[in-house]
């Protein structure tokens, strides 16, 4: 039921652009339908906290943050609860972008999966339109920022993390673009990637590219966060559950 539209996949956005080093945008990752398909998804069986270890407002008081994980994925398809072949998408989209990570920065050493998370941010009714707090703060994905000049690789940070990728679902909704900063205050702002259906901003996770996401005020914004790593020692195990069931199921 998938791809039914062809793909036509192009870097729209590269270093000079973004301002800074080791970060790129592209479209065409997903089709429509597929972006649709994973919203719809998103919709019946993400729950408030899911990979934020509970919290419902990890980042800022005025969202909630509700994740579908690869790991209840797997287990809902397990149990028969959802179609495999949503699982498979699901693999399926962030396999792709692993490839134009891999391609656009020339990466020779083998590169596994760290994280894959399915997230829809939406303002709480009360959060008022004018915000000026960011969805998520300005921070690194492998080191603890201290000061702007200073990050530190130690717990807990996830000082494994290579590599990251936002792969965007939707636009429909207002506020919620992705920022890359030269400080923590977001006051010198490098680049912005405004969400869309196949859009991915794609990045090296150390203290070269700080980042973060404005304040969603309309709407829910849909996207997977996926993060990888030279170390297979910090693999995602999920990933391998989640071919193995998939196998089952045939």
């Amino acid at each position: 039921m998938f791809f039914l539209q062809a793909l036509k996949y192009r870097v729209i956005m590269t270093e000079k652009q973004l301002r800074g080093p080791n970060r790129f945008v592209s479209e065409g990752l997903a089709s429509t339908e597929e972006c649709k398909t994973l919203v719809n998804i998103a919709k019946m069986f993400a729950i408030t906290g899911d990979g934020y270890e509970g919290k419902r407002s990890p980042h800022t008081v005025m969202e909630k943050f509700s994740g579908f994980t690869l790991n209840r994925a797997t287990l809902l398809v397990y149990v028969g609860l959802l179609d495999p072949k949503y699982l498979k998408l699901y693999l399926d989209l962030t396999e792709r972008a692993k490839l134009r990570i891999q391609e656009f920065f020339q990466v020779k050493k083998k590169l596994y999966f760290s994280y894959t998370h399915l997230v829809r941010r939406s303002p709480l009714p009360d959060s008022p339109t004018n915000r000026t707090d960011l969805s998520h703060p300005i921070h690194a994905d492998n080191c603890i920022v201290l000061d702007d000049n200073y990050c530190k690789k130690s717990s807990p940070a996830y000082t494994w993390r290579d590599y990251s990728a936002i792969i965007f679902l939707n636009d429909d909704f207002e506020g919620g673009e992705f920022i890359f900063s030269a400080d923590l205050n977001a006051e010198e702002v490098q680049g912005v990637v405004k969400p869309k259906c196949g859009r991915m901003v794609a990045f090296s996770s150390g203290f070269e590219n700080l980042h973060g996401v404005r304040a969603v005020t309309k709407g829910s914004r849909y996207g997977i966060g996926v993060w990888f790593t030279h170390d297979s020692e910090h693999a995602e195990i999920e990933r391998n559950m989640a071919h193995q069931v998939l196998l089952t199921q045939k």
